[in-house]
């Protein structure tokens, strides 16, 4: 069957794809801010409050830790367990770690070489 030459193909158009891809954005985003409850410059007060209480304690809490991990301190005065800061820490384990060569992380069973059978 011979194929009609006499129709051109229809032409694509793409108003109609553009103007369906916008609807669905637009009905994207207002579900979006319906369902978050998104209002704009409209922040809680209470959230405000919170959130720089939690940043007041994160600086306290890493103050802290920064104090502890630069300062001498004892650990347990009876056993003799000190605690010292960690830059001191590093310089005293460095030369070990340095001095000892790598080896395997477990060990390691060469196999047994197979014997002939004899009779």
């Amino acid at each position: 069957m011979p194929h009609d030459v006499s129709h051109p193909p229809a032409k694509f158009r793409k108003a109609p794809f553009f103007a369906l891809a916008m609807v669905l954005l637009l009905l994207f985003l207002g579900a979006n801010i319906w369902l978050t409850g998104w209002r704009a410059g409209d922040a809680d007060p209470e959230e405000v409050e919170r959130a720089e209480f939690r940043a007041k304690t994160l600086a306290e809490l890493q103050a802290g830790n920064d104090k502890k991990l630069g300062s001498y301190a004892w650990i347990d005065r009876a056993k003799g367990t000190v605690q010292i800061p960690i830059a001191e820490a590093m310089k005293l384990v460095l030369p070990e770690i340095n001095a000892t060569q790598p080896h395997a992380a477990y060990p390691v069973d060469t196999p047994a070489a197979p014997t002939p059978n004899r009779p």
